[in-house]
C-alpha cells in the first residue's frame, strides 16, 4: 500500500472520531483556554519545555489533533506558531477555539509528508506529543521533514507513550495477570477498525485505519541519520495514553511515556544550506 493510501484513510478514520471527542472534552477545553495564560502540559513535560525557553520562539506542531497543546506554547510566550494535523474535523476544531479564545496561532490542514519547501528552516522548535508518530507510516521521511523545517541549531521534541507500552494490553482487556499480549518488534502496520474514542468510549463504526509501532532505536537512529543530535532522552512512570490506569493503579514502576530532545546539527560548511534526507530502510509502507 503506498503511503497516501494509508495517511488518507487514517485521515479519514480521524475525522470520524472527531465529533465523539468534542461531546466529551470540547467544553472544558474552551472553558481552561478563556483563563489568561492557561497552560495544558503538565510535569514531566512543562519542565523539560521551560528548560527550553519557549519564549520568542518560531514553532510548529506536527500531528496537532485540535492544537491545544500548541496554545499553551502560545501563553507560554512563543512568538510564531504553527499547527498541522491531517484531519479536517481537527484543524476546524482547533481554529474555532483559537479564535474564541482569542489566542494569535496558525493551523494548517496537510499531510505532515506534504509539507511544502516554504516552510523549510523556519521554526526554532519541531514539537510532537503524544499518539502522532504511530499514524505515519515511514520515520526516516518524517525526520528528514524535521530538520528541513529546522533553523540551524533548531530543536525537536517529543512527548510520546513509551514503546514499551506496546506489549502490554490496554484497559479493559486484563485481570489480575500482567502479560505480554503483543509483539515489541513489529515492522509491519497495524490494521485497525475499532473505535478510537479513548475519552468517552463511544462505539461507533469506524473506518479501517492504520497504526506504527516504532521501537525506541528506531526512533533514535531516524533522528541520527537525518541530522538530528540527541541532547536528552528521559524515560516515566506517567501515563499518557488513557490506556493503562490499571498499571498506574498497581504501582508497577514500568516506563509508560518518555521525552526525547533533539537538535539539528549546523553545516560544517556555512556555505551549504542542503538538508540531505536520511536512509529510508525502515519504512512501514
Amino acid at each position: 500500500m503506498e503511503l497516501k493510501d494509508i495517511t488518507d484513510k487514517n485521515r479519514i478514520a480521524w475525522n470520524a472520531v472527531m465529533p465523539y471527542h468534542q461531546r466529551v472534552k470540547k467544553q472544558e477545553w474552551d472553558r481552561n483556554f478563556h483563563q489568561p495564560g492557561y497552560i495544558i502540559q503538565q510535569e514531566p513535560e512543562l519542565s523539560k519545555l521551560k528548560e527550553l525557553v519557549i519564549a520568542g520562539k518560531s514553532i510548529i506542531h506536527l500531528c496537532c489533533n485540535n492544537g491545544r497543546e500548541l496554545l499553551s506554547l502560545k501563553n507560554m510566550e512563543a512568538a510564531y506558531c504553527l499547527g498541522v494535523d491531517i484531519s479536517e474535523a481537527a484543524i476546524m476544531d482547533a481554529k474555532g477555539r483559537a479564535s474564541n479564545c482569542n489566542i494569535d496561532v496558525e493551523y494548517l490542514r496537510s499531510d505532515v509528508y506534504d509539507l511544502g519547501k516554504e516552510y523549510s528552516e523556519q521554526f526554532d522548535l519541531v514539537y510532537m506529543t503524544i499518539g502522532g508518530l504511530v499514524w505515519l507510516p515511514d520515520i526516516q521521511r518524517l525526520f528528514a521533514i524535521v530538520n528541513r523545517l529546522l533553523k540551524p541549531g533548531g530543536e525537536f521534541f517529543i512527548y510520546d507513550s513509551h514503546p514499551f507500552t506496546n506489549i502490554l494490553p490496554w484497559d479493559g482487556d486484563t485481570d489480575t495477570k500482567i502479560e505480554i499480549s503483543q509483539p515489541y518488534f513489529h515492522p509491519e502496520a497495524w490494521e485497525w477498525s475499532d473505535g478510537m474514542d479513548y475519552y468517552g468510549g463511544a462505539e461507533y463504526e469506524a473506518p479501517v485505519h492504520y497504526e506504527f509501532t516504532y521501537t525506541l532505536s528506531e526512533i533514535m537512529m531516524a533522528l541520527i541519520d537525518n541530522k538530528i543530535e540527541i541532547k536528552f532522552m528521559g524515560e516515566y512512570e506517567k501515563d499518557i495514553s488513557c490506556g493503562f490506569e490499571w498499571l498506574q493503579q498497581r504501582n508497577m514502576k514500568l516506563p509508560l511515556s518518555y521525552i526525547l530532545i533533539g537538535q539539528k546539527q549546523k553545516d560544517i560548511n556555512d556555505g551549504d544550506k542542503t538538508n540531505k534526507p536520511g536512509r529510508s530502510t525502515n519504512s512501514r509502507i
